[in-house]
């Protein structure tokens, strides 16, 4: 018999038998040599055509059906290409095999995550920010106000009159900013432990605090400094485009992981609270910049945004952990404004 061209280790079954017996399974060119490896005895001749390669399952030994019933079982790693499996198969098999250039790999494909972080997904959320209606968005708010409502927030005390001013001055501020009226709704609501504050919703509704209103009554400079900073917000779509940047970290994950468990859970959403923070800070500032235009075309004067950043700059956490700017940066950006004009 000339030469094996290659031999595969394993174990060889006869037919109708489930007794194992040690044997080697030698190839030569169309030939197929099935050898008991302790008598060096050749239990079967066949054709290569004849042999038939199950497909892989997990990390159990590879089933080779031969001629006349005979099986033999392998688990060396070059049965698929020896035995003609195909491409597709065998190179699968190949990259999922342990070897350094798996590093390379993984090194790729953080590399590419970041690139799609940093240059595809803006593009997305974008594309999804402008093609979102404005009916998705108006239920957005208020299925965020219900929730609130029901968990956390109380019925406004503020008096009508009270409530009137607050409306005038937003109207002015909505008529300047150019943004449709029909979109941007003003809300109080009185919230205990939050203070003096106020936010926007994707929608367009601004929401002051009880405690703000109380706390500069006369303020209005202040005031409209607040509500101007809030219709930034909204002129931006900075709480839609942070919405979709945070669903858009699980979607990323669950693409190269291919699911999202417990356990990459709670890293992702470590991932996104530190993401966020950096957009926060981002958002805030360019919500400032709008404001302080804002401010200047409607007559009301910069200096009560100062006051107001003054004010709670004591609530200021250290500067990588808080999601908004330091106050004395927002002053201090607030003071070169002012000078540059």
């Amino acid at each position: 018999m000339a030469p094996p061209s290659a031999i595969l280790e394993g174990q060889a079954f006869a037919p109708s038998s489930s007794a194992p017996h040690r044997a080697n399974l030698h190839l030569n060119g169309g030939q197929v040599f099935l050898i008991d490896a302790t008598a060096e005895t050749v239990l079967l001749r066949c054709q290569r055509s004849e042999v038939r390669l199950d497909p892989p399952v997990g990390n159990s030994p590879r089933n080779v059906h031969l001629a006349e019933g005979w099986l033999f079982q392998t688990q060396a790693p070059g049965a698929s290409a020896l035995l003609d499996e195909q491409l597709r198969s065998r190179l699968l098999r190949h990259f999922e095999q342990f070897h350094p250039r798996l590093f390379a790999v993984a090194l790729a494909a953080v590399l590419a995550a970041v690139a799609v972080w940093k240059c595809a997904i803006p593009v997305l959320v974008a594309l999804a920010v402008w093609m979102t209606p404005a009916t998705l968005k108006q239920q957005i708010d208020r299925g965020t106000l219900q929730s609130m409502d029901f968990a956390m927030a109380e019925p406004s005390q503020l008096s009508e009159a009270q409530q009137a001013t607050q409306h005038r001055i937003f109207a002015t501020l909505v008529k300047a900013s150019g943004l449709d009226p029909e979109t941007v709704n003003l809300q109080f609501r009185d919230l205990p432990g939050m203070g003096p504050n106020a936010f926007a919703l994707p929608g367009g509704t601004v929401v002051l605090t009880d405690a703000l209103v109380a706390a500069y009554p006369e303020d209005t400079a202040l005031i409209a400094g607040v509500m101007a900073h809030e219709l930034g917000h909204v002129a931006e779509q900075h709480g839609l485009r942070r919405l979709y940047q945070s669903l858009s970290l699980y979607v990323l994950v669950a693409m190269i992981a291919g699911d999202v468990g417990p356990i990459l859970d709670n890293l992702t959403l470590e991932g996104q609270t530190l993401l966020n923070l950096a957009f926060s800070r981002r958002h805030e500032l360019a919500a400032d910049s709008y404001a302080l235009k804002l401010l200047d075309q409607t007559g009301y004067d910069s200096a009560g945004l100062t006051r107001f950043f003054a004010d709670v700059a004591k609530y200021d956490g250290a500067s990588w952990t808080s999601s908004h700017p330091l106050s004395k940066d927002r002053i201090k950006n607030i003071e070169t404004y002012n000078q540059s004009r």
